[in-house]
């Protein structure tokens, strides 16, 4: 650790944690021993790049969980016996938090898949709702970490980042937390699956409509849907790395393709335009009629296995992916971190 600086360029975690961390590995990994002495914290601080004041923040937790020995006078010892870390990973319960007063997208695919794969994993399923509170969902969290039989938490966040920040500060270093959330700021220790946010999936699928040198993009979407949150986010993504001219199109009502096929049929230099649908069902009313056209399709799908271009983003797979990400860590693998990234499948 000596001469590096213990802040990453991207990192957001807070430089006390990082030091934090980066000095327990270096003793789990032996790199000093039982009763090795550290430098002196103004000497250490300046050797690896922080302010003293951090680092003796990051030294005194380390002592209080029992790895280190601070004596005033004496200096700071690596522990004779240290402590042995097994955190709640050895569970067998998995806990799947979420706000059932609000959240109407955590429904009923997303239960079912989670408990078909904890189940094949040998463990169990809790279902536990914050009430719409804040503070209940953080406190149920902070219990899990200290509960031996919790193999895990699955979280659908409602917290505020001053929450979050606290709970990185708290999780065990090998507790699988995992999110599943669209909000991008759940950039936390633990596994956020903010890649399946509406505006990254929008760019996502824009950069792919690049890949391929289309001249022109028509969005289409029911009107009734143009204020939709989800919507609005998807096209404003889209929008925003679309490298060709952009038309938007919401003359048609959900159920009634006429106007839609009537506008698709219109469509000069089809071959040279992507279509890209926002909902998976206006694409299959108007899918006869794009059959008999150049146009190329792309669709947001939400449910089910799409049978053009797209961006799959079932709340099976996304439950599924979850529980095996859980399992990976359970598994001792920490190689890896979804955060800040699309995970949806082009198919």
């Amino acid at each position: 650790m000596t001469g590096k600086k213990s802040k990453s360029a991207n990192s957001t975690e807070p430089v006390y944690l990082q030091t934090y961390r980066r000095i327990l590995r270096d003793i789990q990994e032996k790199r000093w021993n039982p009763g090795d002495k550290l430098p002196a914290d103004m000497v250490f601080a300046k050797q690896i790049g922080i302010n003293h004041l951090t680092l003796k923040k990051a030294l005194n937790r380390l002592a209080a969980e029992g790895f280190l020995v601070r004596t005033p006078g004496r200096g700071t010892f690596i522990a004779d016996v240290l402590p042995v870390i097994t955190g709640a990973a050895a569970g067998k319960r998995v806990a799947v938090i979420y706000d059932m007063v609000t959240e109407e997208s955590f429904h009923g695919d997303i239960f079912l898949s989670i408990y078909k794969v904890v189940g094949e994993l040998g463990l169990t399923l809790e279902l536990l709702s914050a009430n719409n509170s804040r503070t209940t969902q953080f406190q149920q969290i902070m219990s899990l970490f200290s509960d031996s039989d919790s193999a895990g938490c699955i979280v659908w966040s409602i917290m505020d980042m001053r929450q979050l920040t606290n709970l990185a500060a708290a999780k065990p270093e090998n507790y699988p937390l995992i999110f599943i959330n669209h909000k991008q700021e759940l950039d936390i220790q633990g596994i956020d699956f903010s890649g399946y946010d509406d505006y990254g999936s929008g760019r996502k699928l824009g950069e792919y409509i690049n890949s391929f040198g289309f001249k022109r993009c028509l969005i289409c979407q029911a009107g009734v849907f143009k204020k939709k949150t989800t919507n609005i986010h998807r096209v404003v993504g889209l929008q925003s790395v679309l490298s060709c001219p952009v038309e938007i199109f919401s003359g048609y009502e959900p159920g009634a393709p006429a106007e839609l096929c009537s506008r698709l049929r219109e469509q000069k230099s089809p071959e040279d335009t992507a279509v890209v649908f926002i909902s998976d069902g206006d694409y299959t009313l108007s899918a006869d009629t794009l059959a008999r056209t150049a146009l190329t399709p792309f669709v947001f799908f939400t449910a089910r296995k799409p049978s053009a271009k797209g961006i799959l983003l079932s709340a099976r797979l996304m439950a599924e992916n979850a529980v095996r990400i859980l399992a990976a860590r359970r598994g001792g693998d920490d190689s890896f971190s979804i955060t800040r990234r699309v995970t949806g499948t082009i198919v």
